[in-house]
């Protein structure tokens, strides 16, 4: 009878402490979670960088030529040029006075990256008017 009363009072010290402990990990990330609330994820943010450099470079880093421009090895024909940086100016704006979220400015800059590489590939001089 003593090792029943024994084990069941070892059992309830046993319980409170890991209620204790559960109660203090639940204060930490509570906390936690409050200070990082306003954090945007760091990945999406950084391939969102990347991609707002390689934008600048393909269409303010180049060589005008004639009405067209000469981006890394590839003509670049000028209204689509003008259209990219306007909606790339429009985005980036947008962004940085709070209008869209991080996920939405990812998801234009990777639209405009590829009507870009989409107008790169293109060859106007095949093209017959």
């Amino acid at each position: 009878m003593e090792i029943i009363v024994y084990f069941l009072t070892f059992s309830v010290v046993t319980m409170g402490l890991i209620l204790q402990f559960d109660k203090k990990q639940n204060i930490r990330l509570n906390r936690i979670l409050k200070e990082t609330r306003d954090v945007q994820p760091l990945f999406l943010m950084r391939s969102a960088e990347e991609k707002l450099r390689n934008l600048n470079v393909s269409l303010y880093g180049s060589i005008p030529i004639g009405s067209d421009v000469y981006t890394n090895g590839v003509y670049l024909n000028e209204g689509v040029r003008h259209l990219a940086s306007s909606r790339l100016t429009e985005t980036v704006n947008s962004y940085q006075a709070g209008e869209i979220q991080l996920k939405e400015y990812n998801t234009r800059l990777s639209e405009i990256t590829a009507m870009v590489n989409e107008a790169k590939s293109i060859n106007f001089e095949q093209v017959s008017y």
